[in-house]
């Protein structure tokens, strides 16, 4: 196994997906809210979309890493779900819990947990990347998990259930269409 090829990927991923993620907070609006790019950005300011923003270029990451590799782990599969749901978990409960206490949310805490929620989620997916203890055979379940998790991103950003979590509070709206 190549740990060192795995380890050059995770870092070099850390900086690309949080750019990454950093434009596509601004394209949708930027492209004056074109549906395509409305799939992979922020469409408004609630948390899931916020969340959406870290976890779209980590797909696109990982495509990339699978393609241009010489190594690839047997566990990227394993590794992209958790990279997912580490960060998924971390923005949304770092949120939810510092606005509970604060009573508010702050511009820099929002920006400091979006990038350490992709940094926490990069080094794990190493972890279990360059790990021997994930069956093979358990890489196709992890598959179907990470592509039902993309598929929901896509489907609520047009359909988002009427939660805390897909309202944009400025607005009151929920998704791409803004409904009430």
């Amino acid at each position: 196994m190549d740990r060192k090829n795995v380890l050059k990927y995770s870092i070099l991923g850390f900086f690309v997906i949080a750019i990454l993620g950093t434009l596509l907070h601004f394209a949708y609006h930027f492209l004056e809210k074109n549906l395509i790019v409305a799939l992979f950005s922020a469409v408004n300011e609630s948390v899931w979309e916020h969340v959406k923003i870290a976890v779209m270029p980590v797909f696109f990451w990982t495509i990339f890493e699978f393609c241009e590799m010489t190594y690839r782990p047997n566990n990227l599969w394993a590794a992209l779900l958790v990279k997912i749901l580490t960060i998924m978990f971390l923005i949304i409960t770092s949120f939810y819990i510092y606005t509970y206490i604060l009573g508010t949310h702050i511009l820099w805490i929002d920006i400091v947990i979006f990038y350490t929620s992709i940094l926490v989620g990069q080094i794990l997916g190493y972890k279990v990347a360059v790990s021997n203890k994930i069956a093979k055979e358990k890489e196709e379940i992890f598959k179907y998990i990470t592509l039902f998790i993309f598929i929901l991103f896509i489907v609520f950003t047009f359909l988002p259930p009427r939660l805390d979590l897909f309202k944009d509070k400025t607005t009151n709206t929920y998704g791409v269409f803004e409904l009430k």
